[in-house]
């Protein structure tokens, strides 16, 4: 069974220890954040260290870190997170949920979570310290970079490329053959056919409110 720190100790990191506590491969031990963030949030059951008393605490030789970060300015903290637990000489334990599919033949990137249901299918390259939510798909031959963040229920559609550091929402489609630029926000719902820019921003526009009423709607249009 391998020891797990975990990168984080907010929700993300709750989310993350209560899968890993129903994982025979793994025992979180702790979790550790910058020391001005030690009171912000609590994992249940495991044991938040300050970055400045990690090594004291759990060795590197010792353990592993899962990275258990949100997406804070468009993955800017997890990146930086990321390349000092490096440097401390820490391994960053690639984390594939046992209900996740992965049908690629290149070997995810360090530092890669990918969650329940989620389905890579082959030739995809994924880079390090991504996340890849629940029911996620990426289809054939499609990449993601490093750093991204891949929430739930998207799909990144054949061929397709997020750029580094890309945040894509829950229940987007990035269609065959686009390139999402670098730090782009995706938001939830949005459909994406055409390249995008280095740090812009596509919405979806479906959550406007209707001129009609919902009686309205319904009298004319049905459900």
């Amino acid at each position: 069974m391998k020891k797990i720190v975990l990168a984080g100790n907010a929700i993300t990191a709750d989310i993350l220890n209560a899968y890993l506590a129903r994982d025979g491969r793994y025992q979180v031990i702790g979790s550790t954040v910058d020391d001005d963030f030690l009171q912000a949030g609590r994992v249940n059951g495991a044991e938040s260290i300050p970055l400045s008393r990690l090594a004291e605490t759990f060795k590197p030789h010792d353990c592993a870190v899962v990275m258990a970060m949100g997406y804070n300015d468009l993955n800017r903290v997890r990146e930086s997170m990321f390349h000092r637990l490096k440097e401390m000489g820490y391994k960053i334990e690639t984390y594939i949920h046992p209900d996740a599919k992965v049908y690629t033949e290149h070997a995810l990137g360090e530092g890669c979570v990918v969650l329940p249901s989620a389905v890579i299918e082959p030739h995809v390259r994924v880079g390090a310290n991504s996340m890849i939510w629940a029911n996620v798909t990426l289809a054939h031959h499609c990449t993601v970079a490093e750093h991204c963040w891949v929430a739930s229920g998207a799909v990144v559609s054949g061929n397709a490329h997020l750029s580094r550091n890309c945040f894509i929402g829950v229940n987007a489609t990035i269609v065959n053959e686009v390139n999402v630029g670098e730090y782009g926000f995706i938001g939830a719902g949005a459909l994406v056919t055409r390249n995008t820019k280095a740090s812009s921003v596509q919405l979806a526009r479906s959550g406007e409110e209707h001129r009609f009423s919902s009686q309205d709607y319904v009298k004319f249009y049905g459900v």
